[in-house]
C-alpha cells in the first residue's frame, strides 16, 4: 500500500519516507527539511559552527546525494542525518580559526533536573560551559537532550554502543556540573 506522504507525520512515516526520499518525492523532502532543518541549524550553532543554516544546507545536499545508498528505518535516518551534520560542522570548524568565549554564571540550578531539556541547554552561560567539554561529550548531550534523539539513536549517530553512550552521557553531565561549580568558586573569589 503506497500512502501519500503528505498525509503522514514525520514520526509515523517510517520506511515510506525513505522510499519517497529515494524516489525524489518533493513533499517528502519538504517534510524532512521542515522537521529536521531547524534542529540541524540549532545543532550547528550550538556546536560552534559559524552558520547553522549553512550546516543544514550542506547536510541536506549531502543527504540528497547519498540517500540512494541509505538502507534503514526512520530512526536510523535521523541518526544518519545528524552524522552528516556533524561531519559538515567539523569541516566548517576546521576551516575556521575563530573561537568565541563567554563567561559562565550560576547555571547549576538548570542541571538539577533529573532529565535536562532543550530549555536547559539554551542558557548562554551553560552553553559556554558546554564549550569547555570535549567535543564527543558535547555532541552526545546535544543530540540526546536538545535534538531529542533517544539514547539508541544517539548511540547510532556517534558510532558507539547504547550502553557506552548512556555511560558517556552520564559522565558528560557530571563533568559539566564540575565545570560550573569550579567556575562559580573562581567567580566567588573575585567578588
Amino acid at each position: 500500500m503506497n500512502l501519500p506522504v503528505s498525509n503522514l507525520s514525520f514520526r509515523r512515516r517510517g520506511r515510506v519516507t525513505v522510499r519517497a526520499l529515494k524516489k525524489g518525492d518533493a513533499s517528502a523532502w519538504s517534510l524532512l527539511v521542515a522537521e529536521l532543518g531547524p534542529k540541524i541549524t540549532g545543532y550547528g550553532n550550538r556546536m560552534g559552527a559559524r552558520d547553522g543554516d549553512d550546516v543544514a544546507g550542506a547536510t541536506f545536499e549531502t543527504l540528497a546525494r547519498t540517500i540512494g545508498t541509505f538502507e534503514g528505518s526512520e530512526s536510523q535516518l535521523r541518526s544518519y542525518v545528524f552524522s552528516i551534520a556533524h561531519a559538515r560542522i567539523v569541516d566548517q570548524l576546521r576551516r575556521s580559526t575563530r573561537r568565541s568565549e563567554v563567561s559562565i554564571e550560576n547555571t547549576l540550578v538548570l542541571l538539577e533536573a533529573d532529565e535536562p531539556t532543550e530549555e536547559t541547554f539554551s542558557d548562554p552561560d551553560l552553553l559556554a560551559a558546554l564549550g569547555r567539554l570535549p567535543e564527543d561529550q558535547r555532541r552526545m548531550l546535544d543530540l540526546r537532550y536538545v535534538v531529542g534523539l533517544s539514547t539508541k539513536e544517539t548511540a547510532r549517530a556517534v558510532g558507539k554502543s547504547e550502553v557506552a553512550t548512556r555511560v558517556a552521557i552520564s559522565r558528560a553531565l557530571s563533568k559539566l556540573k564540575e565545570l560550573i561549580v569550579a567556575n562559580l568558586r573562581e567567580g566567588g573569589d573575585d567578588a
